[in-house]
């Protein structure tokens, strides 16, 4: 142990001091005044210090600044000391100082005892600040690592964004409109509009259980999946909403996810010729079809979870579209949603009666208003699911 000795006023400091030190094997640095122990206690060389309060009839603000400078690095640097001094006040207030004021007239015994436990605990805080310093080098490197998840998750959500289709323009006689929002920056929800020919358009919203990137990258691997119609050299067949769901369970199926992971879809094919609206789902939420005159109504059909039985069968069902029609594709996000503070079940169809009000406005429209109803409900800023509503109208 390394220890300072400030004998100020001169021999201010309990007779032997010096030679006690020395008999417990502490190895002693004198101090001619203030200013040079504060030299010696920033060197960090010091392990502990003894000194005197300087002017017994002058408050501690007022002290000599190089005495109160002394006193602030010895907190700082986490120094242990003794300071002498017969004044209750001189006793410092804060918890976390390691500088301990004990009477003048302290004993040699009361005094070694004091050096016993400084030189006692001395090891443990300097394994303890030790400790510290190893965790602020691990903070930097995690914040340094989260920081880079993040930009990688920011731009894996913008990559993402880039595969969700352009749907700006009127298909034929049909407007899209949607609602789309990650509860993350990489959402589980997935879904297209495409043409497959002059006379179909595919339509699918999938749901990959949970949310975040494990089910951001299913998406992809649904994306790459569905499959629309058959090619055979020169020729096609455009596939039924049953045919193309079962290819996508099997194609998940082969893959053997881990954890019992598994897909929730619809699939729509829409005929322009006929305005016929085959649908197949799969452990989905049941679209829903609002007609010209606003009356909303479940578009129910059979079908189990995708992705954990090969060879399932998907009904095919059927609806026949008119001029102002609307049909809802959503997730189970939206149930969550729009549940509020006095909602307990999720049977609550909360959500469809916010449907229902907007019915009669148009599809686009109405998108815009289900986004303002969502930054609304409670929550809105954590949402616990992605969100994602695929609206189609047909124009007059």
């Amino acid at each position: 142990m390394q220890v300072l000795v400030v004998d100020l006023p001169k021999g201010s400091l309990p007779d032997g001091t010096t030679e006690l030190l020395g008999d417990i094997g502490w190895k002693v640095t004198p101090a001619a005044d203030y200013r040079a122990a504060l030299e010696r206690a920033k060197s960090g060389s010091i392990d502990a210090v003894i000194l005197c309060e300087p002017y017994r009839n002058l408050t501690p603000d007022r002290q000599p600044p190089e005495f109160r400078e002394l006193l602030r690095c010895l907190d700082s640097q986490r120094i242990a000391a003794l300071m002498l001094s017969d004044r209750a006040e001189s006793s410092r207030a804060d918890s976390r100082s390691l500088i301990e004021v004990v009477n003048p007239a302290i004993s040699h015994a009361e005094l070694k005892g004091r050096l016993a436990m400084i030189e006692r605990y001395h090891g443990l805080l300097k394994r303890m600040e030790q400790e510290l310093r190893n965790m602020e080098r691990l903070s930097v490197r995690l914040n340094e690592h989260f920081r880079e998840v993040d930009e990688e998750l920011r731009l894996a959500g913008r990559l993402q964004r880039d595969f969700l289709p352009d749907i700006s323009k009127p298909i034929g006689k049909i407007q899209i409109a949607t609602v789309y929002r990650p509860a993350s920056w990489v959402s589980g929800d997935m879904f297209d509009v495409f043409r497959i020919d002059e006379d179909h358009t595919g339509i699918y919203v999938a749901d990959a259980v949970g949310h975040g990137m494990a089910a951001g990258l299913l998406t992809m691997f649904i994306k790459r999946s569905i499959v629309p119609k058959l090619v055979m050299g020169e020729e096609y067949s455009v596939l039924s909403p049953s045919e193309v769901m079962a290819g996508l369970n099997d194609a998940m199926s082969d893959q053997s996810l881990p954890n019992g992971q598994f897909v929730t879809a619809c699939y729509a094919l829409l005929n322009h010729k006929t305005m016929t609206l085959q649908y197949a789902r799969g452990g989905h939420p049941y679209p829903i079809h609002i007609t010209a005159a606003g009356v909303a109504s479940e578009m129910k059909a059979a079908g189990g979870l995708l992705g954990l039985f090969e060879g399932e069968e998907f009904p095919v069902f059927e609806t026949q579209l008119s001029p102002g029609d609307k049909v809802l594709f959503y997730t189970d996000g939206v149930e969550i949603a729009f549940q509020g503070d006095t909602e307990t079940s999720l049977n609550t169809k909360s959500y469809q009666r916010a449907f229902e009000s907007l019915a009669n406005l148009p599809v686009a429209t109405m998108m815009q208003h289900i986004e303002n109803r969502l930054d609304g409900e409670s929550g809105s800023l954590n949402p616990q699911d992605d969100v994602t509503i695929v609206g189609l109208e047909v124009l007059p």
